[in-house]
């Protein structure tokens, strides 16, 4: 990770052009690990989740959900939407030995649920927070 990082920091492009993208940290994360880039006819959400899942298949956690928030996983956010709900969410389902033999996008999107609803326990919970969770730990 540091490696890519100060790989970056030496390959700045110095020739005046601009990169125009509304996803940098995507951009970075894609880049680093020689993804393919956002194509013209790519959405930014698909780029998003095609490169969050791509790391996330490659064992990189914490880069998957940076890519997928197109946020640092220390940058302050919302508790929605950033990266640390995802890894939250990873982690848990490690440390209770949790397995839904999924991947890549499914995997990251697994990972934001399990960690929303560690890090909001309720004693009475809604109809749509326990179908959210029947779904997620039904298949186990």
């Amino acid at each position: 990770m540091y490696v890519g990082c100060l790989r970056n920091i030496f390959n700045r492009n110095t020739s005046g052009d601009k990169e125009m993208t509304n996803l940098p940290i995507t951009a970075q994360r894609a880049q680093e690990f020689g993804l393919i880039p956002q194509g013209t006819e790519e959405s930014d959400s698909a780029f998003k989740e095609r490169v969050s899942g791509e790391l996330r298949n490659m064992g990189y956690m914490i880069e998957a959900h940076e890519a997928q928030c197109n946020r640092l996983y220390d940058d302050p956010g919302d508790g929605r939407n950033d990266p640390m709900t995802g890894i939250f969410g990873a982690m848990s389902q490690q440390l209770h030995g949790v397995n839904y033999h999924i991947e890549g996008r499914d995997q990251i999107g697994a990972d934001i649920a399990a960690g929303y609803i560690a890090q909001n326990p309720k004693k009475e919970m809604s109809a749509d927070l326990a179908l959210l969770m029947v779904e997620l730990f039904g298949r186990r």
